[in-house]
């Protein structure tokens, strides 16, 4: 802890850093009810170690995402600077879990790629490193894994978790 705020390592690319997904890895994620991510324009440093982290309660945007269905192939998102909730699309190709909104051709994408912090006792990740992004490339839909490889480094970098306690789902 830093001031009081959870300081979260997410350093992309960096070795020793997030951890690439595993066959199931998404799992817990993909059946949560409540999903929350952050996410920040850029990184932070670290002042001490130098290192690339993400401060929580620092954000830029919010995104919460709820009811995903049963055959989690939809749920409900809703973003901090766009009013109302929006249906979204699941995707989980193994390789990383995607959120994608489609916005009458512009698309919304929240992409899953790593976990940031397991819980060796309970066998699950608790905080996966997340990405978000904008764009008009309708690939996505097909592909989302190559569409996220051609524009990861022009996406906001965040993370995602699925804890709340005592959480209700947001009145239509």
């Amino acid at each position: 802890m830093r001031d009081g705020l959870t300081i979260i390592a997410a350093m992309l690319g960096a070795a020793g850093a997030a951890l690439p997904a595993t066959a199931g890895e998404y799992d817990s994620l993909a059946r949560s009810r409540f999903v929350h991510c952050a996410f920040y324009k850029g990184y932070d440093v670290d002042p001490k170690t130098g290192n690339l982290v993400l401060v929580e309660g620092r954000s830029d945007s919010l995104t919460h995402l709820q009811r995903i269905g049963n055959e989690r192939e939809h749920a409900r998102a809703i973003y901090s600077g766009i009013a109302g909730a929006r249906e979204v699309t699941v995707i989980d190709t193994g390789k990383r879990l995607h959120y994608v909104d489609d916005m009458t051709g512009m698309y919304i994408v929240t992409t899953v790629h790593s976990c940031i912090e397991h819980d060796e006792r309970r066998g699950a990740c608790l905080v996966y490193g997340a990405t978000q992004v904008r764009h008009f490339d309708s690939r996505v839909l097909l592909d989302p894994d190559k569409v996220y490889e051609g524009i990861m480094a022009n996406s906001a970098p965040g993370f995602c978790d699925y804890s709340f306690i005592g959480l209700r789902e947001a009145a239509r």
